[in-house]
């Protein structure tokens, strides 16, 4: 592909406003900074553009099409579209910076929907419509069937099947925000991974508790580190993402595992178990810590949240929390009536389409593997790609599931942040977004903190030979 294809492009779909022809004005903004050239002189072809924007192909021939009739390209048959003089002559007097082109930016690492999943969900959609009408007492059966089918889902990832503990929340967000604010206390001490998601950080400082970083090792949780902690600030919560770890990409080892049931069963300290990736696995995938506290039959309770925004879609906002196996059936519903009371349930539309597509085959069958499988290749492509990109400081983290690696680089450092934001700056000037791994760590880190830079390199939504191009500029810039 040409040098510097990696444009921003932004689609209005209910707009009067054909998409070909959006596509067709940006396009001109794009020539203008000279991206999609081929030698300067000539488009990208259609295939290719159809890649970079997200189009259609018809709506991507359209767009060129159109860009002839304004006299900016020439079709020249079995060659492709060439810049006429009237928009080389344009090119030279309004040339922009390739510093402004828009950044195709990796702090979002949600992949995007395919067309078939698109097709089945907008079916779905359209079937769930009928709920509309319904009677209140139907709808709350309808709920409850539901929890049946999501409780199905989460049994294939090994949990037991119990759909009377499944609560259904509108976004996992809100599954950890009914955590946080109902389950736990103000003054309760939760213990977090070094790097966390920060939504759950700032849940929880606003809720009053106690937050404690714990370091990270190459199995999980360092059990030194929680050992030495419980000394000073005992714990009451453990709050871990074990599978395909958010943002470090990391899964724990088993025995990791074993180790942190038997450490909370010692301490009396509950367990939240935030599995968002837990569908995306590579090869096999990782026992849950729910299922291990549930078959020893042990005294710790976990709590297990998992989202399907990740398997399906951003925008199909959905998140499950399972609760720990033995709380009693008066607890569940009063729980039950909460989520309902404060608006966390999500929409019974949603809800209904999830439903019809989990019970689809072409799911589990066709849908997940080759999911998986997309992601799977394009880390190995940046593994096999690290030798040559990146400098021998440099460590790319090795994952067997998720969305994202990790790349740290240097000597742990009390200024790991300023060598972050250098970095990140200079990627922003070429053109890429990524995230500091300051980002991910608690705000009231001491200052005399010793850690190794980092970044957290997402595998989605790029494609691998954008991908591929990045981290050899990451690579360069860590050379700078």
């Amino acid at each position: 592909m040409a040098e510097r294809p990696f444009f921003s492009f932004h689609f209005h779909k209910q707009s009067h406003t054909p998409i070909y022809v959006q596509l067709a004005e940006q396009l001109k903004t794009a020539i203008l900074r000279g991206a999609f050239l081929v030698d300067g002189q000539q488009l990208i072809s259609l295939r290719d553009m159809k890649t970079v924007s997200g189009c259609s192909l018809e709506t991507v021939k359209k767009a060129y099409d159109h860009l002839a009739l304004e006299g900016w390209l020439e079709a020249v048959h079995g060659k492709g579209y060439y810049l006429t003089q009237l928009a080389k002559e344009a090119r030279l007097e309004s040339r922009l910076p390739l510093t402004d082109i828009p950044i195709a930016s990796l702090a979002d690492s949600s992949p995007r929907p395919g067309e078939e999943l698109v097709k089945r969900l907008r079916g779905a959609f359209y079937e769930s419509l009928a709920v509309l009408d319904e009677p209140s007492a139907q709808k709350k059966l309808r709920r409850a069937q539901a929890a049946k089918v999501f409780a199905d889902h989460l049994s294939r990832r090994g949990l037991p099947h119990s759909p009377e503990r499944v609560l259904l929340f509108n976004r996992s967000t809100s599954g950890f925000a009914f955590l946080a604010q109902r389950i736990m206390n103000p003054r309760d001490v939760v213990y977090v991974e070094e790097y966390s998601y920060p939504v759950f950080l700032r849940l929880l400082s606003q809720c009053g508790i106690t937050v404690r970083p714990i370091r990270l090792d190459d199995e999980g949780v360092s059990i030194e580190a929680l050992d030495q902690e419980q000394e000073h600030y005992p714990a009451n919560w453990l709050l871990i993402n074990p599978h395909y770890h958010f943002p470090t990409g990391i899964s724990y080892s088993l025995k990791r595992k074993e180790e942190l049931l038997a450490w909370a069963e010692r301490h009396s300290v509950r367990i939240v178990e935030n599995d968002h990736y837990g569908d995306l696995w590579f090869e096999e995938p990782s026992k849950p810590i729910y299922e291990m506290a549930f078959q020893q039959k042990s005294s710790v309770d976990v709590y297990y949240l998992h989202s399907l925004s990740k398997t399906l879609a951003r925008d199909l906002q959905l998140g499950v929390l399972m609760l720990p196996s033995d709380f009693a059936e008066e607890e569940l519903e009063r729980y039950r009536q909460i989520v309902s009371m404060t608006g966390a349930e999500p929409s019974l539309l949603v809800v209904e389409a999830a439903v019809t597509l989990l019970g689809d085959p072409w799911f589990y069958e066709k849908y997940l593997p080759d999911h998986r499988a997309l992601f799977q290749s394009r880390f190995l492509r940046l593994w096999k790609e690290k030798q040559q990109a990146l400098p021998s400081h440099a460590r790319m983290y090795p994952i067997s599931g998720g969305l994202n690696t990790w790349i740290e680089w240097g000597n742990p450092t009390t200024n790991a942040t300023e060598l972050e934001e250098r970095v990140v700056t200079i990627l922003r000037e070429e053109g890429l977004e990524l995230t500091c791994g300051h980002a991910f760590r608690v705000a009231d880190e001491p200052d005399d903190t010793k850690r190794r830079p980092a970044v957290r390199f997402p595998l989605a939504p790029l494609e691998e030979r954008e991908l591929k191009h990045w981290l050899h500029r990451l690579g360069a810039a860590l050379l700078r």
